[in-house]
């Protein structure tokens, strides 16, 4: 005879298994979709079974899976291409896709105006976001990812972040070790840091000289919410000799009133805050 008991601990084992499961689908799917959106180009089965590491049967029902959801499709070659689902899954109305089109002109003139590359960088919670950017006018063309992984406390983006947040929650973020240094100019004092930051909290932009990548500099400014939040970062950077000490404080005045402009007069930007609650 089963007990109430046994049958409760049956089904939640098997619930659990079935979680289990799906949760790991989900992963692998998500894997697939990632190594297709890497690529950049149509990739045939085994190219893609082969990246994720997994069976051509279970990369082939994934696939199918993918296709049934419109995230998918396969072209005439018989390779496997990125749905417009996946390709563009914002909304073209959606708070994010809006401050894109506001900013451009924006980061087109300061691009033009001054050489290096300008970024367009959105805090979503402690992650930054590249949303947009104007390529700088040098001969090696940069590279820039969608998710920022530069340390905060080496990348403008990320000291504008840190100066939004109170002591407590920056020591959570920088935890209680020494900071990493990638470069000799990376600040590593934590003093050092705390006063730089306070000068960024005052006067709204920051400054990255060589402190991430040998011979790449950067000055940005904050753009803020409407509550008075630090809502993201409006970056120029680029190599070094685009930034002559001339030329460093200008460069500040015009990225904090860009900045500024953008914060008071575009409607995306009100969007963008509610749509991240702060």
């Amino acid at each position: 005879m089963t007990t109430n008991t046994e049958t409760n601990y049956k089904e939640t084992a098997e619930t659990s298994t079935l979680k289990g499961a799906d949760s790991g689908s989900l992963a692998r799917g998500l894997q697939v979709l990632a190594v297709m959106g890497d690529a950049g180009r149509p990739l045939t089965l085994s190219e893609i079974s082969e990246a994720v590491g997994l069976a051509s049967s279970t990369t082939h029902r994934l696939l199918q899976t993918l296709s049934q959801c419109d995230q998918v499709y396969k072209n005439v070659q018989g390779r496997y291409c990125l749905a417009p689902r996946a390709l563009f899954p914002l909304a073209l109305d959606h708070p994010l896709q809006m401050l894109r089109r506001d900013a451009a002109e924006t980061l087109k003139s300061l691009q033009l105006r001054y050489g290096p590359s300008v970024l367009l960088i959105v805090f979503l919670g402690d992650k930054r976001l590249l949303v947009d950017f104007a390529v700088g006018s040098y001969s090696i063309a940069p590279y820039f990812d969608t998710y920022i992984t530069a340390p905060l406390h080496g990348s403008v983006s990320g000291k504008i972040m840190l100066a939004d947040m109170t002591p407590q929650v920056r020591d959570e973020f920088l935890g209680s070790g020494p900071l990493t240094g990638r470069t000799r100019h990376t600040i590593i004092s934590r003093a050092q840091l705390e006063s730089q930051l306070a000068l960024v909290a005052k006067q709204g932009h920051a400054s990255n000289f060589n402190e991430n990548v040998l011979g790449i500099c950067a000055i940005g400014a904050r753009i803020t919410a409407p509550s008075g939040r630090a809502l993201g970062a409006l970056v120029v950077t680029g190599p070094e000799e685009y930034f002559p000490q001339d030329k460093l404080e200008e460069i500040a005045d015009v990225v904090c009133g860009s900045a500024n402009r953008l914060s008071t007069t575009s409607m995306s930007v009100r969007a963008v805050a509610r749509f991240l609650n702060i």
